[in-house]
């Protein structure tokens, strides 16, 4: 398995050839300073995962050209992911539905709705030239809440079967996706109750809708009747109605009646001086236009808006009524397989060991305020619903349930990592069932300060490592976090890029103890001996104290002081045996020390193949910078009392206050305390700093210093 790469202006590098090969290790562990590689290098694969151009974004006349083979074949989009340090709108929940259930289930129960979601896909599409809508399933679903569709017809089949309305109006001028009738109609209660009321009133007032003392006889139970009577057969058995002295032989003539007689109340003064006020109201909003049409064809929808929800389900009861055969078959069909369906959901819960196991193990290494759960779990785990995630957000009081964007609102940095981090475990688990290569970017996943969330992560990717098919690069400028990593197997690569934008990997240093591979007789003797100078001393200020003898002797190999150039290299040597267990070294012991510095430096900055990543390379001239400027600055200022602290800082300080030092000089100077004052001291032996100085910078500077005068 490898992976190969010929990249040529793409983003910043300009030129990358480079072979890696996964059969013995599944990472690559890449460590590189800010601005030198990982960035560039991760908007190439991404570019490549959204089939985006790839360019030079600051030359992009310059010809880009990305040949990247994985798995002996060009690689895809499909083969490759890319996480970024924190990436809020990173969203994984559509892939959590690829491992919520088996690949069994989920044959057996795409099966058995392949059936029933033809059969839907038709009643639909014919429901559409009644309706006007475009989603009747979605109107469906927002009136039965937490049901199926399925389920809905089911439960509802008969009320379905008893409307008989027939409405000619789009659902979307009654009822629409903006709300705009709905918020007419609450702002007019008043008046449109004042319509109803005044409606009713007469309708009590007439022949045939009667008040008495045993209730009402209006328009409901006059559509009762009709409903009732409405396939004839009543009157084909030679019956007759007597209603208001009028007799009635069919099911037309009942019909008739009744709606001269509602139209009669409708023409009614009152009424229509009712119904022409909600009209001007209604004219004055533009985004009501077609809700008016409707009204003005059938004055009876005003008198069912009082209760508008109520009337949504009535109106789409009598769109499904017109197909109400097709309706019957699809209920049968589901209600056949109801059973075995609640089986497959039952069984597939049992099945959600991946999804527990995530949550368990995210509980376990992070410590974070809140416990995620998935709301449509069922329709998750069978029907590639996309997943909605729950956050239960707690504190010592109390709990509350909220969702991801208010969580994010809330969170500390970090934790809002550790949710990010948890978004990526789904993702990953997701290309678990694939089964073919896969190859996963990581791009500074772990924040130089973030020390509680690194431990968990270090932990998360040596699992994911384990898995043969995964292929993992990871990107740090993170030295520690680089360390972590090497520790568990992974091919250690550090990164460097030269003028000509040429990326070049040397090999991967520094996972052990560096301090142990300094005491080694077998090269870089010079730059190791001088590099160990800083650490000793650092061993005798925390075991000893400042005013030790070996300490003061190694304080004057990093600072001019009065005795500085007159110390031997033996004189050092003796220091750092009697505090280095087993140190030997052959060297010229004779030596004066400073010389003996500086030109180690020389060669160092002379050298036709500078190691740009070596450490001791680094601190060697951080050392001898230092020294130089020290030695610059007492050359020319008049130091009465002797300095304890912060050497070189202090005597920059006089030498501007004697002002003894031009423009061009002083602007070195400042290079020197920015660049150098951490790199000789490695306290706590943290080497970040170091590693991400620039090789070249400090060549510059070097330079620089030797030619002060």
């Amino acid at each position: 398995m490898k992976l190969k790469l010929n990249l040529e202006n793409c983003y910043g590098i300009g030129k990358l050839q480079k072979e890696f090969d996964f059969s013995d290790k599944n990472v690559l562990l890449f460590y590189a300073q800010n601005g030198t590689f990982k960035t560039s290098f991760a908007k190439t694969f991404k570019s490549i995962k959204n089939d985006k151009q790839i360019r030079d974004e600051i030359f992009p006349e310059r010809i880009s050209k990305a040949d990247i083979e994985f798995n002996g074949e060009k690689i895809s989009k499909e083969d490759i992911f890319i996480f970024d340090s924190y990436d809020r709108e990173f969203d994984s929940s559509k892939s959590v539905t690829t491992f919520m259930a088996s690949p069994k289930l989920k044959k057996e129960y795409d099966e058995i709705f392949s059936q029933l979601d033809k059969q839907k896909k038709s009643l639909l599409k014919s429901l559409k030239k009644y309706t006007g809508s475009s989603d009747c399933e979605k109107e469906i679903l927002k009136i039965f809440s937490n049901k199926n569709f399925y389920q809905i017809l089911s439960d509802n089949i008969d009320f379905i079967k008893e409307t008989k309305e027939n409405y000619e109006f789009k659902y979307h001028d009654i009822f629409d996706d903006k709300n705009k009738v709905k918020e007419f109609v609450d702002a007019n209660k008043e008046i449109l109750q004042g319509y109803f009321d005044k409606y009713n009133e007469i309708l009590l007032s007439s022949k045939i809708f009667k008040k008495t003392e045993n209730g009402e006889f209006g328009t409901h139970k006059i559509k009762e009747l009709q409903n009732t009577l409405s396939d004839n057969r009543f009157f084909l058995a030679s019956h007759k109605l007597l209603i208001s002295n009028q007799e009635i032989t069919t099911s037309e003539n009942l019909n008739n009646l009744i709606q001269n007689e509602i139209d009669r109340i409708l023409e009614n003064d009152e009424i229509k001086n009712k119904f022409d006020d909600i009209e001007k109201k209604i004219t004055k909003n533009q985004n009501l236009k077609d809700f008016k049409e409707a009204i003005s064809a059938n004055k009876g929808i005003l008198l069912k808006l009082i209760n508008y929800e109520e009337f949504r389900k009535e109106v789409i009861f009598s769109y499904l009524n017109k197909k109400i055969n097709e309706i019957e078959d699809l209920v049968s069909l589901y209600e056949n397989q109801k059973e075995k369906i609640q089986k497959i959901i039952n069984d597939s819960k049992l099945e959600q060991e991946s999804w527990k196991k995530i949550i368990e193990i995210f509980n376990s290494r992070f410590i974070v305020p809140f416990e995620v759960g998935i709301e449509n779990q069922d329709d998750v785990l069978l029907k590639n619903e996309v997943a909605k995630f729950v956050f239960k957000f707690k504190d010592d009081i109390n709990e509350k349930i909220i969702n991801k964007e208010k969580l994010e609102e809330i969170l500390s940095n970090g934790e809002k990592r550790a949710l990010y981090i948890l978004q990526i475990l789904f993702e990953i688990e997701a290309q678990k069932n694939t089964n073919k290569p896969i190859l996963f970017i990581f791009d500074d996943i772990v924040d130089s300060f973030d020390y509680r969330n690194k431990h968990a992560v270090v932990e998360y990717l040596d699992d994911i490592r384990e898995n043969v098919n995964f292929k993992i690069i990871i990107m740090t400028h993170n030295f520690d976090f680089y360390r972590a990593i090497a520790r568990f197997g992974a091919s250690k690569f550090m990164i460097n890029r030269n003028n000509e934008r040429k990326i070049m990997f040397e090999r991967g240093e520094y996972a052990k103890e560096f301090i142990k591979s300094l005491k080694k007789n077998n090269e870089n003797i010079e730059k190791n001996f001088i590099t160990l100078m800083p650490f000793v001393r650092n061993i005798l200020e925390y075991t000893k104290n400042e005013k030790d003898k070996e300490y003061l002797l190694l304080t004057s190999c990093l600072h001019i002081k009065d005795d500085t150039k007159n110390i031997k290299v033996e004189e050092v040597l003796n220091v750092l045996k009697n505090n280095l267990q087993e140190y030997q070294v052959n060297i010229n012991k004779n030596d004066n020390l400073l010389d003996f510095i500086y030109n180690t430096c020389d060669e160092i900055v002379n050298s036709n193949n500078i190691n740009s990543i070596e450490l001791q390379n680094k601190i060697v001239l951080s050392i001898g910078i230092r020294l130089k400027v020290e030695e610059f600055i007492l050359s020319k200022i008049n130091l009465q009392n002797k300095i304890t602290n912060n050497q070189t800082r202090e005597l920059y300080k006089l030498a501007k206050e004697q002002n003894i030092i031009n423009e061009k000089q002083d602007f070195i100077i400042r290079k020197v305390l920015a660049i150098t004052s951490d790199n000789i001291h490695i306290n706590s032996f943290m080497y970040e700093p170091i590693l991400d100085t620039s090789i070249e910078h400090l060549v510059k500077l070097y330079h620089d210093i030797k030619e002060l005068k």
